[in-house]
């Protein structure tokens, strides 16, 4: 009797650091925390209009407006960009400032519960969906976009939730996507197995039990690869490093295969996580640009555009590894 006794209270001790380790992995990934990066256009010398929209939920996102620089007469093209987890809308001002010199009107925002917006979890990728539709329903009550060439970038999460988005939403009319995932429930096993060397049984279904405890809904809903074929006939540009260790760039790839015509994949090399810009240089901003500019069709203006001035920085699209935590 006495050595079931000793044998259940460890069984029962066993289970209590198998759901305490699996709840910190969940938490630490829908909890991240907000990096004080502060760069806004005005770093650039972009005038632009600070926003405040509500998701459907009643989360209050803050956000940037900035108007085409060149201007086409009448209705313009736009561009949402859509950062990573644990980033913010700061981190792509500097790719908003050159698309808003090239033609483009851009909004950049930050998801719930990242930079200056409300809300304290992120349910990595299924309500940020609500977020972008709540940028993109603001985006068309402006005057001067013309709603049938509105595009969406995003990294990592973002570029996530950009395809899954679209596939709901046909007047977004082309895609970017830089490092984004093919499902979440696929990037956990990754960061799982691969970044904490932990096993995948019990692991990953404690972390999903907990999560839909938290939400309401599961991981599996979160899957680009699901929704992509839906995108067919509108423009698709995937990007990936070839050297990214936290979403290997085989998502990009499979991400490809689903996706219909048009598309491109573009895989740059030696580049990680959050370095696909860095390890590009100017091409990045170039080719970027030029994907917007053919699937939206904006009208050649010339490129007799000066340099930016921007603050010293590295030119890295920051964001943690998505998903059970790792860095998400």
């Amino acid at each position: 009797m006495g050595l079931l006794k000793i044998l259940a209270s460890v069984a029962l001790l066993m289970l209590l650091i198998l759901l305490g380790l699996s709840f910190l992995l969940v938490w630490s990934n829908t909890h991240p925390p907000r990096y004080p990066l502060r760069i806004s256009p005005a770093n650039y010398g972009i005038p632009f209009e600070e926003l405040s929209f509500a998701a459907p939920d009643g989360i209050r996102l803050r956000g940037w407006y900035l108007h085409s620089r060149t201007g086409e007469g009448g209705r313009g093209p736009a561009v949402i960009l859509c950062h990573g987890l644990g980033a913010s809308k700061s981190d792509f001002v500097e790719l908003g400032a050159y698309l808003s010199q090239r033609g483009f009107h851009v909004l950049l925002f930050d998801f719930r519960a990242h930079g200056d917006s409300g809300g304290s979890k992120c349910s990595l990728g299924y309500l940020e969906k609500e977020d972008l539709l709540a940028a993109l329903n603001l985006l068309q009550g402006k005057r001067e976009v013309d709603l049938h060439r509105i595009g969406v970038y995003g990294f990592s999460l973002g570029g996530a939730v950009a395809i899954m988005t679209a596939a709901e939403r046909p007047e977004i009319r082309a895609v970017v996507a830089d490092s984004a995932f093919t499902s979440m429930e696929e990037e956990a096993t990754h960061v799982l197995t691969r970044v904490y060397h932990l096993p995948r049984a019990p692991f990953l279904w404690l972390g999903k039990l907990i999560f839909r405890l938290f939400f309401g809904f599961g991981l599996e809903e979160i899957s680009p690869l699901s929704a992509i074929g839906r995108l067919s006939g509108r423009p698709i540009l995937l990007i990936a490093g070839v050297g990214d260790e936290a979403i290997p760039d085989a998502h990009a790839r499979y991400l490809y295969q689903a996706a219909g015509q048009p598309k491109e994949l573009w895989l740059i090399r030696e580049a990680v996580h959050g370095g696909t810009l860095a390890a590009a240089g100017p091409e990045y901003e170039r080719r970027v640009e030029r994907f917007f500019s053919q699937a939206l069709r904006v009208r050649e203006e010339g490129n007799s555009h000066p340099p930016l001035s921007a603050p010293a920085r590295g030119r890295r699209n920051r964001s943690r590894p998505e998903a059970p935590q790792g860095n998400p």
